[in-house]
């Protein structure tokens, strides 16, 4: 019997330190993987955190705080550097090839945007008279300006309307004076000639 015990006894031992180092083994190997995926966590965890948090405000030695420059003065500094936003050129390119062989209104925010464009400003009387800078007549207001474009007014703003005449290559700006032509003359130095 002493044999028997022996066995049994080698076997459960045998299999005690079989199981122990199993174990052994396997808790280092998950304890490694867990310890790199905790790791990698905290990693993605941190650029996340990068990129929400709030701007640095630098300091200066009086500890007064600096504001970061605004929109406006970045695009000002970028097109003082010569930069240049190449999708708004092919936006005004595409514009010009669509051309319109007759005047038509625009929008005021689109007044001027062509360079090669001349931008005159017109005035029209209450009377129903289109005066150029000068208080001259405008003879041919449909070849010009069009008819139809001086019933926009209040459209875009109460007292202008904006007109692109491509065939002529000009932007008119069109504003709305209350009086009459003939109260527009009277008020006009007379000229003396010498």
């Amino acid at each position: 019997m002493n044999s028997k015990v022996a066995f049994i006894l080698g076997t459960i031992i045998g299999a005690g330190i079989g199981v122990a180092g199993t174990y052994s083994y396997f808790k280092d190997k998950y304890e490694k993987l867990a310890e790199e995926d905790f790791n990698s966590r905290r990693v993605f965890d941190e650029d996340k955190k990068d990129e929400s948090e709030e701007p640095v405000v630098e300091k200066t030695t009086d500890s007064r705080t600096v504001d970061k420059p605004s929109i406006a003065e970045y695009v000002a500094i970028l097109q003082k550097e010569g930069y240049v936003n190449y999708s708004d050129m092919q936006d005004k390119k595409q514009k010009q090839e669509n051309a319109v062989d007759r005047p038509y209104v625009i929008q005021p925010s689109d007044f001027g945007e062509f360079d090669d464009y001349e931008k005159i400003s017109l005035t029209y009387t209450a009377d129903g008279v289109l005066l150029d800078d000068m208080n001259e007549i405008v003879d041919d207001i449909e070849e010009t300006v069009g008819e139809d474009s001086l019933e926009h007014f209040g459209e875009y703003e109460d007292d202008s309307v904006y007109v692109r005449n491509d065939a002529k290559k000009c932007d008119y700006e069109i504003l709305l004076d209350q009086r009459n032509y003939q109260e527009i003359f009277e008020t006009q130095p007379h000229r003396t000639e010498m």
